[in-house]
């Protein structure tokens, strides 16, 4: 048996960024990071893991989720990555160097830390009262969950590397896009906004029962006191977190759009310092959805418009390609199936999009008549204008009898 080269020993357990398990793993975790910067402040800020501690499904689910992230953070050790010059490193005692010794390395492991689980053991073992609110419990714990929020930082890194989301984004057009992204953009903002704001109430209440004798005044309990009647939304309690939510969500979308109805208003002095600002905050957010509305309308960024348009035009020219899907057509005179080709051509321009380079096209190859109806091919490398070629003329090709 031949002597293996020692960069290549150990090569079978790593796992390659292209390879078909890997993109699904990562495609999942990407959702569950999504479920995260959701489910961990509405648990700090709002329900402080009322639905956790009291449905044992919720419990299950979270620690399945804390699996995942278990078996991930050791995964990293076995994953080839591109260095700073773009080359793939696949050398399994350099991957481990380089993972163990960053400090992703201790966030990750720190992010596995099972709060849920001790959440729930303290509030049934040790904090356990009469009214089944375990304050103390929530304190102690439930910050730490905020660590599994640093893995957010992964979200950029793993769209791009995703194929499922990339050949998802290749196919929409500009404006479902832009839009798309900057409404994700607004529900997210709005969201830690509003769990943030019930936590200011909470952290100075140090219970759900804002209501309570000596428990002192907060932005929910003035709203209460003035604002609530019977039928109406009710904050009060460790159960009525949706109520509390909604309350919280309307003061942040008041404060990011500048409507300001002035029927929520901070109380006490923390509350007002930190209402000063989180509508600072709001306000910059404004601004920067405003643009973005901008972007939307008017095509600001040509860059990536360029490449939408390319992209737009690139759909419209595969729409064109004769179908490859009739057994009794023989002859496919090398072209191969249409619907790898259409892969290619998305495939090409994202590549270039991301180089940013200009293409060189072959001046050799004549299609100046395609080019007229398709001005797209213009667009593609040599070998896919003529693969396009062929297969926008393969119905005529096919009425040829020899």
């Amino acid at each position: 048996m031949p002597p293996v080269h020692p960069t290549l020993k150990g090569n079978k357990w790593v796992l390659y960024p292209s390879n078909h398990h890997v993109q699904q793993w990562d495609t999942m975790f990407l959702i569950i990071l999504v479920y995260y910067a959701f489910a961990i402040p509405y648990m700090i800020g709002v329900s402080g893991g009322y639905h956790m501690i009291h449905q044992t499904g919720w419990l299950v689910v979270n620690l399945i989720i804390n699996g995942i992230y278990i078996i991930d953070t050791f995964m990293q050790f076995f994953r080839a990555y591109y260095d700073d010059e773009g080359m793939l490193v696949y050398e399994l005692k350099k991957i481990a160097r380089n993972y163990g010794c960053s400090r992703q390395f201790i966030l990750n492991l720190i992010s596995c830390f099972p709060t849920q689980a001790l959440l729930y053991g303290l509030d049934r073992v040790v904090f356990r009262t009469e009214s089944g609110v375990s304050d103390e419990s929530f304190l102690f714990f439930t910050i730490l969950d905020m660590i599994k929020l640093l893995r957010l930082t992964r979200v950029t890194s793993l769209t791009k590397s995703s194929m499922y989301i990339q050949t998802f984004w290749e196919k929409q057009s500009i404006p479902k896009t832009m839009l798309a992204v900057f409404v994700g953009n607004m529900i997210m903002f709005c969201h830690w906004l509003a769990c943030f704001w019930a936590f200011v109430a909470f952290a100075q209440a140090q219970t759900f029962d804002f209501t309570k004798e000596g428990v002192p005044p907060t932005w929910i309990s003035a709203w209460y006191e003035s604002s609530y009647f019977p039928g109406s939304i009710d904050p009060i309690g460790w159960s009525n977190d949706v109520d509390r939510y909604a309350l919280s969500l309307f003061w942040a979308i008041q404060s990011v759009t500048s409507i300001g109805y002035g029927n929520i208003a901070p109380v006490s002095r923390v509350e007002f310092y930190v209402a000063n600002a989180l509508m600072l905050l709001s306000g910059v957010f404004w601004a920067y959805a405003i643009g973005n509305i901008i972007q939307i309308l008017d095509h600001v960024h040509s860059s990536e418009v360029l490449y939408k348009v390319k992209m737009d035009s690139a759909n419209s020219l595969i729409n064109c390609f004769a179908p490859t899907d009739h057994p009794s057509r023989e002859p496919d005179y090398g072209v191969g199936d249409s619907e790898m080709l259409a892969t290619r051509i998305r495939r090409f321009l994202t590549s270039q999009y991301h180089k940013t380079a200009r293409l060189d096209l072959s001046s050799e190859f004549n299609s100046k008549k395609l080019e007229e109806v398709y001005p797209m091919i213009e667009h593609l490398s040599p070998e896919l204008r003529q693969l396009s070629s062929l297969h926008l003329l393969r119905a005529f090709l096919e009425k040829i009898p020899y």
